[in-house]
């Protein structure tokens, strides 16, 4: 597989309308995806006391994936909605994450954190974002 262009891994947020449309939350340079969740131990003991060595049995717990991103604070509509999303304390919305050449991640996720800064030394405003699944997720492979 040819080497991907990272510019083209994007994060958007949708509209909540019924038909919904998802924009880009433009400035973020840096972005992370992770798919990661729990397993559980369900290892039982040879009741028979045959002495076989026993070797740990595990299952599928609960998944999760998640998604932090920084860059440039660009003062954009989808920028706003993140904020509003956080202060009124709803703070969930279903977002995609588009990975070229794999697929797209879409479902809705909690915004975790949200942080906005700046550098005195001309680094200009950035931004902060984190989010965790707050459902099931969708992937869809890319055609």
């Amino acid at each position: 597989m040819a080497k991907q262009n990272p510019d083209l891994l994007f994060l958007k947020i949708g509209d909540g309308e019924a038909s919904e449309a998802f924009d880009t939350l433009c400035g973020i340079n840096s972005k992370n995806l992770t798919i990661d969740g729990e397993t559980i131990d369900v290892t039982t003991v040879d009741c028979t006391g045959s002495g076989d060595k026993l070797f740990r049995q595990m299952v599928a717990g609960v998944s999760q994936v998640s998604f932090s991103g920084s860059g440039f604070f660009e003062s954009k509509a989808q920028s706003v909605i993140l904020v509003d999303l956080k202060l009124t304390g709803t703070a969930t919305a279903n977002f995609q994450v588009i990975v070229p050449g794999l697929g797209t991640f879409q479902g809705p996720f909690i915004i975790d954190s949200l942080g906005i800064a700046g550098d005195v030394n001309g680094g200009g405003v950035t931004q902060e974002v984190s989010l965790s699944s707050a459902g099931a997720i969708v992937f869809t492979a890319e055609a």
